[in-house]
């Protein structure tokens, strides 16, 4: 498996780099890269949102008693790809900023991320367990000893499963990321890696653990099936939402970035 990844992550860079030397634009490359370190927050939303990898794949390092694999972080600019297209696309005029577009966008990458999800899960590379945990060896409220079923994790409130859920915060990331992507698309090399390499980790910051916040309160106090757990399942979505809707109107201002 890993030797896979290493020759699909060596075709995207090559291909990352051939476009910069066609299109004179490097944020294909240093978008790849972003996308690479977004990885690195991966042991504390472990930690929050009650997942592992699989035991099988070597750890790259560990963090709160959680590894990140080498594998996984080797094939994290996977994220970026969904931006990328589009952003690609948008540089050859097939594809239209507007606030509509940015929803259909939305969906769109929703859908990709939870292949990816259903994948991951199904292949055994990943598990949601619906275990969560706290810093500094903390037991959350009403914790089980027993493991999960299945590695669909637990059903949550409304019957929505985890894996949906984090396809809609890993499909807002992409959205933000789309709009990171073609607000700098003029800007040099130079300044992009200050800007736009950061970028991911403090979309991951904010999705996961800002807008997720009302979601794993309520897991940490094992509260899934129960009123507080619709409460703060329902605040997250509004959240997501309220996310999802703020990006797309920004992309809709494709005048402002024709400017830049």
């Amino acid at each position: 498996m890993e030797l896979g990844v290493i020759l699909l992550t060596l075709g995207a860079y090559g291909l990352a780099i051939y476009l910069w030397w066609r299109e004179r634009s490097p944020n294909y490359l240093i978008a790849l890269i972003a996308g690479n370190l977004i990885s690195l927050l991966s042991p504390l939303w472990q930690s929050l949102y009650g997942f592992s990898y699989a035991s099988r794949l070597p750890a790259l390092y560990m963090l709160l008693d959680h590894p990140l694999p080498r594998t996984i972080f080797l094939a994290a600019w996977t994220i970026m790809l969904p931006p990328l297209a589009i952003f690609y696309l948008y540089r050859h005029r097939w594809w239209v900023s507007s606030y509509t577009t940015g929803l259909l966008t939305f969906a769109l990458f929703v859908i990709y991320f939870l292949v990816v999800e259903m994948t991951g899960v199904r292949a055994g590379w990943w598990c949601y367990s619906g275990r969560t945990a706290l810093p500094f060896g903390l037991i959350p409220a009403g914790q089980s000893i027993q493991e999960a079923a299945s590695c669909y994790g637990p059903t949550l409130s409304f019957g929505l499963p985890v894996t949906l859920l984090a396809a809609l915060m890993n499909g807002l990331i992409a959205l933000g990321l789309l709009s990171a992507l073609l607000l700098t698309h003029r800007y040099a090399w130079s300044s992009l890696i200050f800007i736009l390499l950061p970028i991911p980790l403090l979309l991951s910051l904010f999705v996961h653990g800002l807008l997720g916040a009302p979601l794993y309160a309520a897991l940490l106090l094992q509260a899934q099936a129960s009123w507080a757990g619709a409460i703060g399942l329902l605040g997250t979505l509004g959240l997501l939402a309220w996310g999802a809707h703020i990006v797309a109107g920004s992309l809709s201002q494709q005048r402002d970035w024709r400017t830049i």
